[in-house]
């Protein structure tokens, strides 16, 4: 157990963010794509504008965590640029892929697929067309002088390799085929990145740098890290949880979670807690913001049981991309330059209700679902959508003393590090009318791993 007890001392608990949970799959959506010409074409010309974003990122770049936190910008749209010749810079971008290149009429033909396109055979297509989308952007950028000196990205055969790719896509698909195109697809990502690590390794390189960073995100895994961006950043805000468990008796919970049993376990009391519902827990935190200073309250809110046994929730990636706001969404996604618009808009607004109630209840389901293999948790949780947009790692609320029910220590907790639980719980007790604070020990009998009572009185 650690030996620094301010959380307790503070009543205080953690509300994580998924991208820093320990299941990289958690909040997966099986998202899919499935729209019209205007749609596509949009999604190609957000696709070369964090492409050039992040050309520009690489070209400045001199840490790291630039290249984590800046490369990719999923809101991002043409009006966000910050001159007039980054804007016609970006027009230029579009004209030489779209126009020169030939990919005007990719739209069209992705649009015309009889059957929904997932994530693996988009990226697919995406790593299909990159060096086109790369090179359209690299040699625009080298007119101003912004790189010199970038290795070309070979283009020979990128049109007629997605033509034939689509064919092929859509023909699996009429044959009902298409469940066994993404386990395939899945394979190209892993295989290219691997393929250039083991020509950094023949090439002696002793170091993995930032240069061979920034090559292999320009020039590899672009694709797939834009596809992961946009699927996690603009279908639903960013949430935090605060994660329970309905029981303490899983040694492998202890081990992962209690410091390999020299911790211990906070028991909670929930509102209305039945076989059924778990009914709700009030918690103390940040609720807004004020200007420059955060506004605290009280935040109540449902406890739901994870579900381990459905599949991940399906969505349409272009019907709910509800973080962009609806002036640029019209603008950046449902019209085009040369005035075509999507009728994808008209669907939603037509019931806003109807469309809001619906991406509520997809939230619900991909924030309280997980792999089978999670299973021996039994995870409760409660999920806050971060509506004010501001993500933390983590953030922390307080709770009342009387909704601590009782502390259970582990098989390894240290005497000293029991007297100091104790001694912070009875003394955030005192002049307090609440139940007393009960305590636990777990043990095992010979057959059994179990908590016992220990205040018996």
């Amino acid at each position: 157990m650690v030996h620094e007890h301010s959380e307790l001392e503070n009543q205080e608990l953690v509300l994580s963010s998924p991208r820093y949970f320990n299941d990289p799959l958690e909040g997966y959506q099986d998202v899919f794509w499935e729209g019209d010409e205007v749609l596509w074409e949009n999604l190609l010309r957000h696709y070369l504008l964090n492409l050039h974003q992040a050309a520009i990122v690489c070209a400045l770049s001199e840490d790291d965590e630039a290249l984590e936190e800046y490369a990719i910008d999923p809101k991002l749209t043409r009006s966000d640029l910050s001159t007039d010749k980054l804007r016609q810079q970006f027009d230029s971008i579009c004209q030489s892929f779209f126009e020169e290149r030939g990919f005007e009429k990719i739209p069209s033909s992705l649009a015309s697929l009889p059957k929904p396109l997932k994530r693996n055979n988009l990226q697919q297509i995406l790593s299909t067309i990159h060096n086109s989308a790369l090179e359209s952007v690299l040699e625009k950028m080298r007119t101003t002088g912004m790189v010199s000196g970038w290795p070309e990205a070979t283009t020979s055969g990128d049109l007629e390799t997605v033509d034939d790719l689509l064919v092929a896509l859509s023909g699996a698909m009429d044959n009902g085929n298409e469940e066994l195109l993404e386990p395939a697809a899945s394979l190209v990502g892993p295989l290219e990145s691997h393929m250039y690590l083991e020509q950094m390794v023949q090439t002696e390189a002793e170091q993995f740098e930032l240069p061979h960073k920034k090559h292999h995100l320009l020039y590899k895994s672009f694709p797939s890290r834009y596809i992961r961006e946009i699927t996690t950043s603009l279908i639903h805000t960013n949430w935090h949880t605060l994660c329970f468990a309905k029981e303490c008796a899983s040694p492998p919970m202890w081990a992962t979670y209690a410091d390999e049993h020299r911790g211990a376990a906070l028991m909670f009391r929930a509102d209305c807690q039945t076989d059924e519902s778990w009914g709700e827990i009030t918690v103390n935190g940040r609720t807004g913001w004020n200007g420059t200073e955060p506004i605290f309250g009280d935040i109540t809110a449902s406890l739901h049981c994870v579900d381990y046994e459905s599949p991940p929730p399906e969505v349409n990636f272009f019907r709910f991309l509800s973080t962009i706001p609806l002036p640029k969404l019209e603008s950046a996604w449902h019209s085009t330059p040369d005035g075509k618009t999507s009728e994808i808009i008209d669907e939603i607004i037509e019931d806003q209700d109807a469309w809001r109630e619906d991406l509520w209840d997809h939230f619900h389901s991909m924030s309280t679902r997980k792999l089978g293999q999670w299973e021996h948790e039994q995870e409760v949780r409660m999920v806050l959508p971060d509506l004010s947009g501001l993500e933390d790692s983590h953030r922390k609320v307080t709770y009342d003393i009387s909704q601590l029910e009782g502390v259970v220590f582990g098989l390894r907790t240290k005497l000293e590090d029991r007297f100091e639980v104790m001694r912070i719980i009875s003394e955030n007790n005192q002049g307090i009318d609440s139940s007393p604070v009960d305590f636990y020990q777990m043990i095992f009998d010979g057959t059994e791993f179990k908590k016992v009572k220990l205040n018996i009185a």
